[in-house]
């Protein structure tokens, strides 16, 4: 396996139990790129590898050390986390060894415009995908929709594997909550839950805005944004822009998602693209109501519903008025 999750070294991390829980079945060996080279064995089955240095060290240290291992440990299997770079790595291994290649997409990078459109870099990762995706065995996706976007640009359906993401529903369903955020922010008689990585691709500005339309009606609502990333310093300077301190707040990373799903009133889920979108499965696992906008699971493994609004990516109008339906 060539991945890019550097936790996968952290014994303790869900990304090394998620693997160990994979070697059960057949022996792993995974490379990663670090800051220095390490080897850890996760389990007996299990066995990392990380090799460090720039970025174009980085790059062939992990084609060679790959070869390595290939010859070395008999390896019959190749898997790529992603299509890209480290697809392209995986690419050339499997014509060099005569070893099958499976990609794993977990994001919907063909299904729109936005990744060849947001930047030089996305663009080539975008059309070095394409190229990695036809010439590999297999594909291994999250979604029926990330499937269905490959076929429309000629991939070939017989090779590519739908696997959507473990939730453990009924372990959410089950949970006790260790805090209660209404408790927290008393004077909000309905608070929006908004969780997750503050990347661009979430389009956190745009519900921003749309929330402060909402608030100018509805003042004794608020929106609690969880999570972190490189929009936060963004996001902050509009809310103080929009004059919205008082009906958006932000907290940082949490390793409690559950508490917060468990006692908001609503997730909101505005990405501009989606993979899959586990936080919406989670939040309706535990009873929470969801507005998002039509990407990942929405209209295949999510449908709309009396708990659930699905609405057009980028339609403001429609967004808000679902929001302001919860509002009542």
């Amino acid at each position: 396996m060539i991945s890019l999750d550097k936790t996968i070294l952290d014994t303790g991390s869900a990304s090394a139990r998620r693997m160990i829980e994979y070697g059960k079945h057949d022996e792993l060996f995974i490379i990663v790129p670090a800051n220095k080279e390490m080897q850890v064995d996760l389990s007996p089955t299990v066995h990392v590898n990380s090799v460090g240095g720039n970025k174009a060290c980085q790059f062939f240290g992990l084609y060679w050390l790959g070869l390595k291992l290939i010859k070395e440990k008999n390896i019959q299997h190749i898997t790529s986390q992603d299509p890209f770079f480290i697809g392209l790595i995986g690419w050339r291994l499997s014509r060099r060894a005569h070893v099958p290649l499976e990609v794993q997409l977990h994001g919907d990078f063909y299904g729109s415009n936005y990744y060849r459109r947001s930047g030089i870099a996305n663009a080539v990762r975008y059309y070095i995908g394409l190229f990695v995706i036809a010439h590999a065995d297999r594909v291994r996706c999250v979604g029926e929709r990330i499937k269905r976007s490959l076929v429309v640009r000629g991939i070939s359906e017989e090779k590519i594997i739908v696997q959507p993401v473990r939730v453990n529903t009924e372990y959410i369903k089950g949970y006790q909550p260790k805090f209660d955020i209404h408790a927290k922010y008393p004077d909000a008689r309905i608070i929006f839950l908004c969780l997750g990585r503050l990347d661009p691709v979430k389009n956190i500005p745009w519900l921003v805005k749309v929330f402060a339309e909402v608030s100018y009606t509805h003042p004794n609502v608020l929106l609690l944004i969880v999570g972190d990333g490189v929009e936060r310093d963004r996001i902050v300077q509009l809310i103080k822009q929009l004059g919205m301190e008082k009906n958006i707040k932000m907290e940082g990373w949490t390793s409690d998602p559950y508490s917060y799903l468990k006692s908001a009133d609503c997730l909101l889920f505005p990405s501009l693209s989606e993979g899959y979108g586990m936080v919406v499965v989670e939040a309706l696992a535990a009873g929470r109501r969801v507005i998002m906008n039509d990407v990942g699971v929405a209209n295949f493994e999510v449908v709309p519903s009396e708990n659930v609004a699905i609405v057009p990516v980028g339609d403001k109008k429609q967004f808000k008025n679902a929001i302001e339906s919860v509002c009542g």
